[in-house]
């Protein structure tokens, strides 16, 4: 059956500041940051930090789940994203404050900076300019620039490199660049398959967006995989121009397994899954898929890759399902890029 989706022109017309494009290099965007000479100096590898906090809010805050998700078991300190800018009130002189912010103006993030700085914090920042690297320069801290965008959700790779890097720097991780490359070789295999020149008939990506149009997604994850399920959100949000939620095993068998039945809803159950999930968690994901699909009688689809490594396993689920997010915008007649409403709460 004819799509728009194998319709070059017609995403042309739709795509009008070429999101899938930005999408579609990915790979290549991670690649040249890495190689990008970072605009970060006065680093101490002498400092020890009793706790990390990544501080950011939308695409920014994206970088650093995935980052926390990826090195989790590699930082030897307590570690949160936080999205606020009251801050918690651990954050004091022992505390490495990270500061995400792709445009560099984001004023719960200025604000959460200057509140930390005042606190004795060590800070590092991250992002294109703004004010956020103003107050850098004037304030003698660090700060790594990242390659523009089309829109600051399209640099959640840029910033995850950069992130890491500065970890690095700091003495914090093991150098990452060469899982780092690595994955970016996975990523460039994985957007040949499903970039918008492979037809529907072989493209998974196109017809996971094909089955979600009209419906309400609905993701769930365990806690590891928690920063891909809530970008996949979030892109939905911002690029397809639809609501989804997401939650993670096994705690929604402890509650929202109950709210599948007598749903009048359209819903879209999707598993975000990995390839090391324990016996416990091959059980607790297929006792919870049963029993949705038997009170709901939806079928639930799922997003699995392999990789090998941490980061990849992260970063081709991520990559799939942006690659879904923009298919389905041009599916509803959208332009992907354009958020109206973000910017009209912003001005508010």
């Amino acid at each position: 059956m004819p799509t728009i989706l194998d319709n070059q022109k017609a995403i042309s017309s739709l795509d009008r500041k070429d999101m899938l494009g930005a999408v579609e290099r990915f790979p290549e965007f991670i690649a040249n940051q890495l190689d990008a000479r970072p605009l970060i100096r006065k680093i101490s590898r002498r400092s020890v930090f009793h706790n990390i906090v990544f501080m950011g809010m939308g695409g920014s805050a994206s970088a650093g789940d995935l980052v926390l998700d990826w090195l989790d078991n590699k930082i030897s300190v307590p570690a949160i994203v936080h999205r606020d800018p009251a801050l918690p009130r651990f954050v004091r002189s022992d505390t490495l404050f990270v500061t995400l912010s792709y445009s560099g103006d984001t004023r719960e993030t200025l604000a959460a900076f200057r509140e930390a700085r005042k606190r004795g914090s060590t800070l590092v920042a991250i992002g294109t300019g703004g004010k956020l690297q103003k107050f850098s320069a004037e304030q003698g801290v660090p700060f790594v620039g990242v390659q523009q965008a089309p829109a600051p959700r399209a640099a959640l790779g840029q910033m995850v490199v950069a992130s890491a890097v500065a970890l690095y720097e700091y003495g914090i991780i093991q150098d990452p660049r060469p899982e780092i490359r690595r994955a970016a070789g996975e990523l460039s295999r994985l957007r040949n398959r499903i970039l918008r020149h492979v037809p529907s008939s072989q493209n998974p990506a196109k017809h996971l967006a094909v089955s979600l149009k009209g419906h309400l997604p609905v993701i769930y994850a365990f806690r590891r995989m928690g920063s891909v399920a809530r970008r996949f959100k979030n892109q939905l949000a911002e690029n397809s121009k639809m609501a989804a939620k997401f939650a993670l095993l096994p705690e929604a068998g402890h509650n929202e397994v109950e709210a599948w039945s007598n749903q009048r809803l359209p819903l879209a159950p999707i598993f975000i899954r990995d390839y090391s999930e324990s016996e416990f968690e091959r059980s607790v994901l297929e006792s919870f898929r049963s029993t949705i699909t038997r009170a709901s009688r939806v079928t639930p689809a799922q997003v699995r890759l392999k990789a090998s490594s941490r980061l990849g396993g992260l970063l081709l689920p991520v990559l799939y399902t942006d690659f879904v997010s923009v298919y389905l915008a041009f599916l509803r007649g959208l332009n992907p890029t354009d958020t109206p409403w973000i910017r009209y709460y912003k001005k508010e």
